[in-house]
């Protein structure tokens, strides 16, 4: 009886929960399209205020679905190189490559971006699945790069992602372009990575998988200026590491809040492009090399608790204001927004049938 009782308290607290967060993304997407179309003029008027609007109520979005997750875990993150400051790693542009275990990557990636104040000029690469979702469209409006995988778009993928890395970041000032190399969950691609891996002679790993490269490689020579002159040097690259103590997070746990209880811990290395081979396969062969170190810090992690013994850990402070006022601003924004729509279309109702 107890247990039923729970199993049942639990669902309806998941459908209550998943209820209003798809009401949440809906009111935000729809609302933030909705202002977008009225500010278009700007684009072409004033160009750069339209662009820091946009990257503005872009980052509101993704922080606006944090505070609904109730989610302040206990994150901790520290950086490899003891040389270089966190407000360096902040003011940087640069490639951000993240292993990707499971959904609560996402809102953590959401919270750091926020926590350095960087939600509004990173650009993400995602699956084109994601295009046209909730998610997808501020992303669209935002100039984020969707990418599809499989042999036969390889080529026109492989020249889109060279010339968008070489164009549009740029002009939009983005600074972090962030992705997950392992195109999937490592729960969904864990076994046909393995399998691949196993096949092909490359390294079999457990606690990541190994990656997709075209993205990586395409963008590598993007920002080196192999493809044309860039207008300014991407130096960087940020291999980032994210350890979950007491496991893994689905869609269910973070709907469900879990991830609040969490700590977190965020393992940050730097490395410079200049450093990296020429060819496509020595590239290659380089990502595949860095995974094999994510399986060495995941699997210390695991056994451990920490990635490496002579680490520390510094708390990141999470600015709970700014993450609660994003959340409200948008409900705000729908009532103007849609006051503002709804009088538009009465006033030409009524010019129409007068």
């Amino acid at each position: 009886d107890l247990e039923y009782k729970s199993y049942l308290r639990m669902n309806i607290i998941l459908a209550l929960r998943t209820a209003v967060f798809v009401v949440n993304i809906l009111v935000t997407s729809i609302t933030h399209s909705l202002l977008l179309l009225l500010l278009y003029p700007l684009k072409f008027i004033l160009p750069q205020l339209y662009n820091k609007t946009e990257s503005w109520l872009y980052s509101t979005c993704g922080q606006s679905m944090v505070p609904f997750f109730g989610i302040y875990p206990k994150l901790r993150i520290y950086l490899d190189n003891a040389s270089e400051s966190f407000e360096a790693v902040k003011r940087k542009r640069a490639v951000v490559m993240v292993n990707h275990q499971d959904t609560g990557d996402v809102p953590v990636m959401m919270m750091l971006l926020a926590s350095f104040n960087l939600a509004r000029t990173v650009t993400w690469i995602s699956d084109v699945m994601f295009k046209w979702t909730p998610f997808g469209i501020p992303s669209q409006w935002h100039n984020d790069f969707f990418s599809k995988e499989g042999k036969e778009t390889r080529p026109l993928m492989e020249k889109n992602i060279r010339e968008h890395f070489s164009t549009t970041y740029f002009k939009k000032g983005h600074r972090w372009l962030i992705f997950f190399p392992e195109g999937g969950f490592l729960k969904n691609r864990g076994e046909s990575a393995r399998n691949y891996a196993r096949k092909n002679g490359l390294p079999v790993l457990n606690n990541c998988c190994l990656p997709r490269t075209t993205a990586f490689v395409n963008v590598i020579r993007a920002f080196r200026g192999d493809v044309r002159p860039v207008p300014e040097k991407v130096e960087d690259i940020l291999d980032v590491t994210l350890g979950f103590k007491g496991g893994l997070l689905c869609l269910q746990d973070v709907l469900l809040g879990k991830l609040a209880d969490k700590e977190v811990f965020i393992s940050i290395k730097m490395h410079k492009i200049s450093e990296l081979p020429q060819g496509e396969e020595e590239l290659t062969t380089w990502l595949y090399d860095r995974y094999v170190e994510k399986e060495a810090l995941l699997e210390n992690f695991k056994a451990k608790g920490k990635f490496e013994d002579d680490k520390e850990f510094y708390p990141l402070k999470i600015n709970k204001t700014q993450l609660t006022f994003a959340f409200c601003f948008w409900y705000l924004a729908a009532f103007f927004v849609g006051g503002l729509y709804y009088k538009a279309i009465t006033c030409l109702y009524t010019l129409a049938s007068g």
